[in-house]
């Protein structure tokens, strides 16, 4: 499976379920089911390589303005949400992770495991049986630098979209006043 190839099944989800996150995984599971089991692998490989494309600082986070504190899981979580937007929303999250806050109606579905597993479920629906999990090694910490998230002035500096997302619903916390670090 190409890279373009990929791309054209998780955006052909979206399109086809729109806003619903939840529905996307349920119209890339199907799509999936209809790949062969090499074709399921290497959309398995490719879906991880876009996961440790967004494990960097910035995009870290820019999430934990926006949704609060993230553990790997819930990280790993968010990362799955964003590539389910697209190649487009994923190339502008990295290059500007303060475009995070364009997918704020769906912020709901950021934290939800929708999309892990789908590739091995569909794999066994082929086959009877598991893929071999033998991931490469992705990274180990996030790349680039952590923001002073504490640094009120230097985050509304770097996110200043996310922060006035933030000003706009005082209910959620922030970082800088120690509710989310």
């Amino acid at each position: 499976m190409e890279r373009a190839d990929f791309w054209r099944l998780v955006e052909g989800a979206r399109v086809e379920a729109g806003s619903d996150t939840e529905r996307v995984a349920q119209v890339l599971l199907r799509c999936l089911r209809d790949l062969s089991p090499t074709e399921i692998e290497q959309f398995q490989e490719l879906w991880e390589q876009a996961q440790d494309e967004l494990y960097c600082w910035p995009v870290h986070d820019a999430a934990t303005l926006l949704l609060g504190p993230l553990d790997d899981d819930a990280l790993l979580a968010v990362q799955d949400w964003i590539v389910s937007h697209g190649r487009r929303t994923m190339r502008r999250v990295q290059e500007d992770p303060d475009s995070l806050v364009e997918l704020v109606r769906d912020r709901h579905n950021a934290r939800i495991d929708w999309f892990c597993g789908l590739a091995m479920e569909a794999h066994i629906a082929a086959t009877g049986r598991p893929f071999n999990v033998d991931r490469a090694d992705g990274p180990d910490e996030p790349a680039g630098t952590p923001a002073e998230m504490t640094d009120e002035t230097r985050v509304r500096q770097q996110f200043p979209r996310l922060t006035a997302y933030l000003d706009d619903n005082p209910w959620i916390k922030r970082a800088w006043d120690g509710a989310a670090a």
